[in-house]
């Protein structure tokens, strides 16, 4: 009988992780708080030249999302940052179906769903700039 339980286990253990039903991303989402650090100056011009380290706790300074595709776990849409200019995004859950990872033509982000929210956290590491934030959304 010992025989039979371990081989079950050792069984269920080996099988892959069954994918969870990705969250419908879809819609136009606008921050509801954020909080970044950053100095440098923006190759896109984006936000103003910092010398020194700004700390920002203003969601005037986030980014405004708009995902209109979506097949399965990959999603595509616009983001608009606090000037408007607008990039295209695309990203994709983990198999988890809640957390993401997501990209623009200037950097990468990884995000998480939280109930009827979206946590969106990016780095920015290029030349003569760097930033942090996290930034959570509702959806319009």
């Amino acid at each position: 009988m010992r025989m039979l339980a371990l081989a079950a286990l050792l069984t269920a253990a080996a099988s892959p992780a069954l994918a969870a039903e990705p969250f419908n991303i879809l819609g136009t989402w606008i921050p509801v708080s954020h909080a970044a650090a950053r100095i440098g100056t923006t190759p896109s011009g984006a936000y103003q030249t910092y010398t020194k380290p700004s700390l920002v706790r203003d969601i005037g300074q986030g980014w405004n999302y708009t995902f209109d595709k979506q097949d399965g776990a990959a999603f595509s849409g616009i983001s608009h940052g606090p000037k408007g200019k607008p990039e295209m995004t695309v990203g994709v859950f983990r198999m988890d179906g809640r957390r993401f990872v997501l990209s623009t033509d200037s950097g990468n982000a990884s995000g998480e769903v939280n109930g009827d929210e979206i946590e969106i956290c990016w780095t920015d590491n290029v030349p003569n700039y760097i930033a942090a934030s996290c930034t959570t959304y509702k959806r319009k």
